[in-house]
């Protein structure tokens, strides 16, 4: 009779056993290969859209939904979610698939509710993502550094996809970056140690994404110093520096040059693109990008919280580089522009002052949560959590400082890793608590 009892479960747990390794096979696939990994299916169901719908049919068949909205992020995320469905079904019947695709910026959200139902539903299932994430850091830093470069140099040369002219690798340089920055955090905060060749390696692949973009650069070394400021210990970051300097130092005494692209990889490409950040370079092409933003983003200010569009946007489904009167043809994909360079602008253009604050709340809020769940785990003197939630925030920092600079969560390539962080962070910081109640008998409070 037990036994009987117990196969619903055992079923409900296999099931959601088994979408954890699909999706860590996809959020893989969109690292390795990028905006080429993404096209892999059908329209409308890509590799992307079928993770969603198994992962949803995994969350109602495992339950636990509840727990999607214990806690704040997940609340306001919620309300997010209707509020962009109430700016995007208006619009189906005029830009159909547009409409659709413009949404998922907010929509793939629905990746952390099914993230915290089943991490939270088998708090093992953590454990093994984690360690999941350090061969994959592993395997990232050896080969990116040859694949990255080789895929700038040849992109000519890789098959396309014969039915949307995209390659079967395309990689973006914020993209590349932001997995740099989350494997170097993850072995400066002590989750795995790389030997000397690795940390080489991983030096030279933060180099290429320094010499090729701005955004990229920011999104590594702001979530890095935040994290050695919360966690300033590191076994790692002494060997690491040194490498990095000996490197540097190396190729500016050799004045080493490397074909990257637009851009060369050299010690001045690097500090050209950090003397752009901070304020102005001789460079043109720089400064012009940079000028043509900020032009795009004040236009959409005063059109919303100064304009007409204050309440609701512009709507999801409209190209709003056409419509706004800032088109130009994407030098990294070879394609016109739907949404301005910067993801908070994109939310506000087309949702309007309300879905763009209820959108900061909801990244404040998950902030303030992640930091909770640090404090708390430091009070308790968990340590190995404490670096978790560290490691969690700045990864998830670090996407959010890259898509502030470039059409990012908008896609699937690093929009499904925001998420999954997303709900990572919710369901760390659950399962945390729970722990900590059940071993002091009460309430867990930092």
């Amino acid at each position: 009779m037990s036994a009987v009892l117990s196969t619903p479960k055992r079923s409900r747990t296999r099931a959601a056993d088994l979408y954890l390794g699909f999706l860590m096979v996809v959020l893989l696939g969109y690292t390795l290969a990028g905006r080429g990994f993404a096209y892999i299916g059908m329209p409308p169901l890509f590799i992307g859209e079928i993770l969603l719908l198994t992962g949803l049919l995994v969350m109602l068949r495992t339950g636990g939904i509840v727990a999607t909205l214990s806690s704040l992020p997940g609340t306001l995320l919620a309300i997010l979610i209707v509020w962009v469905l109430a700016r995007t079904i208006p619009f189906l019947g005029l830009y159909s698939f547009d409409a659709l695709r413009d949404s998922v910026i907010v929509m793939y959200g629905l990746f952390a509710f099914i993230v915290v139902v089943v991490l939270y539903d088998e708090p093992e299932r953590l454990r093994r993502l984690v360690l999941a994430y350090g061969s994959f850091a592993v395997l990232f830093v050896s080969i990116m550094p040859i694949v990255y470069p080789g895929y700038q140099l040849l992109q000519s040369q890789i098959p396309i996809w014969p039915r949307y002219n995209v390659p079967l690798i395309s990689l973006r340089p914020g993209e590349v970056g932001v997995h740099f920055a989350g494997i170097a955090l993850f072995v400066l905060l002590g989750f795995r140690r790389l030997g000397p060749v690795q940390l080489a390696l991983l030096v030279v692949g933060i180099a290429m994404v320094a010499a090729h973009s701005r955004g990229g650069t920011l999104a590594i070394v702001v979530p890095l110093c935040i994290a050695l400021a919360m966690v300033p210990r590191s076994r790692q970051l002494a060997p690491l520096l040194m490498i990095a300097a000996a490197i540097v130092t190396i190729a500016a005494l050799l004045n080493v040059e490397i074909e990257v692209s637009s851009r060369k990889l050299s010690v001045d490409q690097i500090v050209t693109n950090l003397m752009s950040i901070a304020g102005s370079a001789e460079t043109a092409g720089l400064d012009g990008t940079k000028q043509w933003r900020i032009m795009w983003w004040d236009k959409i200010i005063n059109y919303t919280v100064h304009g007409d569009n204050f309440w609701n946007g512009k709507g999801f489904g409209i190209n709003l580089a056409d419509d706004d009167g800032f088109q130009v043809i994407d030098e990294e994909e070879a394609q016109v522009l739907r949404s301005p360079h910067n993801a908070h602008m994109t939310i506000l253009a087309r949702s309007g002052v309300p879905g763009f604050v209820l959108w900061v709340a909801m990244l404040g809020s998950w902030v303030a949560f992640m930091v909770r769940a640090f404090l708390l785990a430091r009070r308790h003197g968990d340590r190995a959590w404490a670096r978790l939630f560290v490691f969690l925030l700045c990864y998830w920092l670090s996407i959010v400082i890259n898509a502030s600079f470039d059409v990012a969560l908008e896609g699937p390539m690093l929009g499904i890793w925001f998420w999954v962080l997303f709900g990572t962070g919710i369901a760390a910081g659950l399962i945390h608590r729970t722990e900590i109640e059940g071993r002091t008998g009460g309430r867990a409070t930092p």
